[in-house]
């Protein structure tokens, strides 16, 4: 009886135990792993305000599209995560700088929720020079006129900053249509780019802020122009464009999320 009692007490004992793989520990249940889907951002809808000149009026544009600007628009809402592009279009022939200002404070409320605000301008205070001093025209004119004029450029940038400190500001640069027009003025290029370097010194000093450089682009080439020699036409505004979207899809974190 005692022999079948141990027996009986060590059947017991093993049956309480747990058989261990050859790896030490207890089998498991086997695992899967789940992964979340990763969260898409919502659709986004882009706020653009464009100001400045003729160049965002879009004057010379044969085909009717509205400049840059128009073209800008398609470029913008194929973005990923952009679901709607409304623009409001502040652009006036004939417009400079010292004329900017209450435009800005007319539009505040645009500004304000914009995402992105382009401005053209300067052509103009550039053509104020020629028309006021056509007979004694010279580089140190131009050159003081573009100290005046980035200045103004600071103060006004000041100004969109205080009403809305978040937008993508985006100035785009001059070109030189003034070859024919300027031939007593050889040194025009220089010009240009003394003005465009000055342009983008200000902008440097503000976050948030491109500056596009379109003077390359129409240099020699005529074939981008109007037929007045001033205005680009539909394939010089589809050119800028396309440089105003590329330089915005590199800074894409700035207003796309």
């Amino acid at each position: 009886m005692i022999r079948w009692g141990w027996l009986f007490v060590l059947g017991m004992l093993l049956a309480g135990c747990t058989v261990l793989p050859a790896g030490g520990k207890p089998d498991r249940p086997h695992e899967t792993a789940i992964r979340q889907p990763e969260a898409k951002p919502l659709p986004k809808d882009i706020h653009l305000v464009a100001l400045g000149d003729s160049l965002t009026e879009g004057v010379g544009d044969g085909e009717g599209k509205g400049g840059y600007v128009g073209r800008l628009i398609p470029l913008l809402a194929a973005e990923d995560g952009v679901r709607t592009v409304t623009v409001t279009n502040a652009g006036k022939r004939g417009r400079r700088i010292n004329e900017l200002e209450p435009v800005i404070r007319a539009h505040q409320a645009e500004l304000e929720r914009a995402h992105i605000i382009t401005i053209t301008i300067g052509g103009n205070d550039v053509m104020n020079v020629v028309r006021s001093h056509f007979f004694d025209l010279s580089y140190e004119r131009f050159a003081n006129e573009s100290q005046r004029f980035a200045e103004r450029l600071d103060h006004l940038l000041l100004l969109l900053r205080t009403i809305n400190p978040d937008a993508v500001v985006v100035l785009i640069g001059l070109y030189n249509p003034f070859s024919t027009t300027l031939p007593n003025i050889p040194e025009i290029d220089d010009v240009i780019v003394e003005w465009n370097r000055a342009s983008n010194a200000v902008l440097s000093r503000y976050p948030r802020t491109i500056f596009v450089d379109i003077q390359d682009m129409f240099a020699d080439r005529d074939d981008l122009l109007h037929r007045d020699e001033f205005h680009p036409n539909a394939a010089g505004y589809e050119l800028m464009a396309m440089r105003i979207y590329e330089a915005l899809d590199a800074r894409k974190e700035w207003w796309a999320n």
